[in-house]
């Protein structure tokens, strides 16, 4: 049977504010090289916002198209997460569009009922190898009626990464196992003289902010766990009161509030950070930014409940042909292409993601525990919906942990607003299961 891993799908809104996602870093590429000449050849163009890691091997990719053959030149250009996801609304209007375009998973399902994505189904079917993506992520490709408007590139999740040095100082010799035992490490991890905190998240006021925080809100505690659904169940407000304690005694900074995901790694790997929150795609940067002789660190499930329970979030990019393209049948082969057996396999292995396909299997060469820990993480990993109306999900999740971190906001309390606003329209239209 299939992994169940569920992409999330999002709603019609207008709003830009709020449409950033999972996977962010230091500043990515530009355009790919020059088409060669010739006359026939046809021009697609891609847009993208993949930084480092990904750009470099999302770019390498193209360049080979482009050597392989000489019918289709591809193009592939850089825009950031922002700017991407309001050139897509603006598109959608005015008919502006790429050929070839990447969202975020979750993102997916508000653009095409925006008429942004075209229906590729018919060539997706001919292509003949539907069955090997993992059913969540090609769900996130499809409209209410099953039609599909592009294919999941990757996939990834977050777990803990510990620096060990910094534990052992305090007196630790493994990774915390529980919530509750986390939390304590975190607190005796912290040097405010240092500047150190015990604990770094990304608590920002997008989607990325939504994506880590989710697993304290879905763990385990005295064996009761939630979901989405009843976001006030006293799970949820045992893990949010333990972060709003961080925060609070200054073992987390308030700083979580701008930070991206980005930001929170940096923050690790220059030592002001005991213990962050960090997705598969940082492992390539990490094994070019740290040696054995600057520290040790161990990546871990994260501790988000009981002993021995773990949650996770998924993320990902799909990439669907955008509905403005005069050739949709071109840009439907160069993503199949790219989303072939080897070329995932190749932007996983290089990329420091998880594919999407059942039938690839990575072979990394760094790192090789810590990729095993990302692979059972995805396990009890959450998807965001899928369900039309995420965007205001999203938004009620992550407004109401500020008020926490900032204003020092009563969790239940704060759980029981994002409820009210949650539970109605999941009550109208429950999230869908795949």
């Amino acid at each position: 049977m299939k992994r169940k891993v569920v992409a999330a799908a999002m709603a019609a809104a207008l709003t830009v504010s709020m449409l950033t996602g999972c996977s962010s870093s230091s500043n990515g590429g530009a355009d790919t090289a020059e088409p060669a000449s010739g006359g026939d050849t046809i021009e697609l163009s891609m847009w993208h916002y993949f930084e480092d890691p990904d750009v470099k091997v999302i770019e390498a990719l193209v360049d080979e198209y482009n050597s392989m053959q000489d019918e289709v030149h591809i193009t592939a250009t850089y825009v950031s997460r922002e700017e991407l996801m309001n050139q897509y609304t603006i598109g959608a209007v005015s008919g502006d569009l790429p050929d070839i375009g990447m969202v975020d998973s979750p993102d997916m399902a508000s653009y095409i009922s925006l008429g942004v994505f075209a229906d590729i189904t018919d060539n997706l079917n001919s292509w003949g190898e539907l069955d090997h993506f993992y059913d969540g992520n090609l769900a996130s490709c499809m409209d209410a009626d099953g039609k599909i408007y592009g294919l999941p590139h990757n996939t990834n999740c977050i777990a803990l990464i510990c620096n060990m040095d910094l534990l052992e100082k305090a007196g630790y010799d493994h990774v915390p196992a529980s919530i509750e035992e986390f939390e304590q490490m975190a607190l005796d991890t912290t040097d405010a003289a240092d500047g150190t905190y015990g604990f770094a998240m990304c608590a920002v006021s997008t989607e990325e902010g939504t994506f880590q925080l989710l697993p304290w809100l879905l763990g385990t505690q005295n064996g009761q766990s939630t979901t989405v659904a009843d976001i006030a169940a006293d799970s949820a407000v045992a893990g949010l009161s333990v972060l709003g304690n961080l925060t609070a005694e200054g073992a987390m900074s308030t700083e979580c509030v701008n930070w991206t995901q980005s930001d929170v790694y940096n923050q690790f790997v220059a030592q002001k950070a005991a213990m962050a929150e960090i997705g598969t795609w940082h492992l390539p940067l990490l094994n070019e930014n740290v040696t054995e002789d600057d520290f040790k660190y161990q990546v871990c499930l994260l501790p988000t409940g009981d002993e021995g329970t773990s949650t996770s979030t998924v993320g990902g990019e799909n990439f669907g042909v955008c509905s403005s393209t005069e050739h949709k049948d071109e840009a439907a082969a160069f993503i199949e292409w790219m989303c072939s057996v080897d070329n995932q396999k190749k932007y996983a292995e290089e990329g420091g993601k998880l594919p999407t396909r059942d039938d690839v299997t990575p072979e990394y060469s760094f790192l090789t525990d810590e990729f095993a820990v990302f692979q059972e993480q995805l396990k009890t990993a959450a998807a965001r919906g899928p369900h039309e109306s995420w965007p205001t999900i999203s938004k009620s999740i992550y407004t109401m942990a500020q008020d926490v971190f900032l204003n020092g906001a009563d969790p239940a309390a704060s759980l029981q607003k994002a409820a009210d606003t949650i539970k109605p329209i999941l009550e109208e239209t429950p999230i869908l299961e795949y």
